[in-house]
């Protein structure tokens, strides 16, 4: 019977200041594992990527797979970052180079053929002759996979189809699943054969993991804040048995040196990319989030020409600072508006959009601190909505039809969040991919300024 130690991240979510102690912790259980004598294996549950942070915008990703290159990850499965975030081709050749397996069984191209760069699941033979089975399983946003060109399925269903042949092939199974805790639970009653189950995208820190019915879950926060650590036993013909559980915090770890370094020679590399022009101004576009800016309405305005609406609402939160005057480029646009957010267009009637108006006009939704869909700011803000006729937010009970169906533009986080409980019910809403908010805001700038001469460094 031989001792095996799994480490295992998720959801770092490119916080890369982070990374260098995370990398220092897991360098550090592997050394004190393989003192031991005991096989490591290291596994990511997904959203390594974060399209928030420039270096991952520049490289669209490959860097962070150099990252995990660096650590000599084993596996790794894909999250919604990775997934949908990212235009087709770019999530195609994120893991051209990759050391590593990636493990996606519920990712399919529209004629149910499987991607070229990644498998459903591995066979990992063990030095004592053990046999493991570990497949990946990532969230099924249908229609947003759909809008970029794939095809994700029921990831239960998936499963069900693959585990005969697991079994029949591997003595134990794991399973490496962006699902979410309330998914793992389903999973894990689903399939009691699975002995292991690390989870992602929920971002819950699961102390000593939990066992649900047969199956252990273990998840390990968000960001790099901590750094997942399981024992188990594993003998031929037996299931894998798990010894302990262990959550080691990240928080307060010297970073390490190696790591930084190359986060500086990918940053350097990554930088360049983003210094395309976009606009010259001739004066400040200044943003508010409390009161009336013009940064604001110009996005509104420009989301509504870009989307082609009969009206826009675009909250000022999602601009974190002003732009100044001058040349603008993509880094400019990247720095004030980070958000992984998609345009987005609902059916909706004059009565309902009056009440989401009155809506965003008050204090608490102004103020409202909001966290996750995306959003990478601090506060919604104040809110711009604008019409064929131009602003509407004072003159709605004139300018809005009660009776009247309109195409209203949005971000897309309003289409599925708690916020607006209106415009979340809604069955008539078309996703706009793989285009992010900043880049029909530099669409508009240029077609209002005119292109700016290239950069010359």
């Amino acid at each position: 019977m031989a001792t095996v130690t799994i480490l295992h991240t998720n959801d770092l979510h490119s916080e890369l200041d982070q990374w260098p102690s995370a990398a220092a912790l897991l360098k550090q259980k592997r050394k004190e594992a393989e003192a031991r004598a005991e096989h490591v294996l290291l596994y990511d549950i997904g959203d390594h990527c974060d399209r928030v942070h420039p270096l991952t915008e520049g490289l669209m990703g490959r860097g962070n797979t150099e990252l995990l290159n660096e650590m000599r990850y084993d596996a790794v499965t894909i999250g919604n970052n990775e997934g949908i975030t990212l235009p087709k081709k770019a999530l195609e050749s994120l893991y051209e180079n990759a050391n590593f397996d990636v493990l996606v069984a519920n990712l399919f191209h529209p004629d149910g053929s499987r991607p070229a760069w990644c498998k459903p699941w591995e066979l990992y033979t063990l030095p004592n002759g053990y046999r493991l089975a570990v497949v990946g399983l990532t969230i099924p946003f249908y229609q947003f996979y759909e809008e970029l060109g794939w095809k994700v399925e029921d990831p239960l269903k998936e499963m069900g189809g693959l585990l005969p042949e697991m079994k029949l092939k591997a003595d134990g199974i794991i399973c490496l699943s962006h699902l979410g805790l309330r998914l793992d639970r389903e999973l894990a009653e689903a399939f009691p054969d699975i002995s292991i189950i690390l989870g992602a995208h929920t971002h819950h820190v699961l102390e000593n993991g939990e066992l649900h019915h047969q199956t252990w879950i273990h998840q390990c926060g968000r960001s790099a804040s901590h750094v997942g650590e399981i024992s188990i036993k594993a003998e031929q013909g037996s299931p894998v048995h798990v010894e302990n559980i262990h959550t080691h915090e990240v928080k307060g770890v010297k970073g390490d040196g190696e790591t930084g370094r190359h986060l500086e020679r990918l940053e350097a590399e990554a930088l360049p990319q983003l210094y395309h022009p976009v606009a010259e101004l001739p004066e400040a576009l200044h943003v508010s989030w409390y009161e009336p800016s013009p940064l604001t309405a110009l996005a509104a305005q420009g989301l509504r020409e870009w989307c082609g609406a009969d009206a826009a609402m675009f909250n000022a939160g999602l601009l974190l600072n002003s732009l100044p005057a001058g040349q603008i480029t993509r880094h400019h646009l990247h720095q004030i508006c980070p958000h992984p957010i998609n345009p987005a267009v609902v059916k909706i009637e004059g009565t309902d959009l009056k009440k989401i108006i009155r809506l965003s006009n008050e204090e608490t939704m102004i103020h409202y601190r909001l966290r996750g869909y995306g959003f990478r700011g601090k506060v919604l803000g104040m809110t711009a909505f604008y019409g064929r006729e131009g602003f509407i937010n004072g003159d709605a009970e004139r300018l809005i039809e009660d009776r009247r169906i309109y195409s209203l533009a949005v971000p897309d986080l309003f289409t599925f969040s708690h916020l607006y409980p209106l415009m979340n019910d809604l069955h008539s809403k078309q996703y706009f991919m793989p285009e992010f908010l900043r880049d029909v805001l530099a669409w508009k700038l240029e077609t209002t300024y005119g292109k700016a001469s290239p950069v010359t460094k």
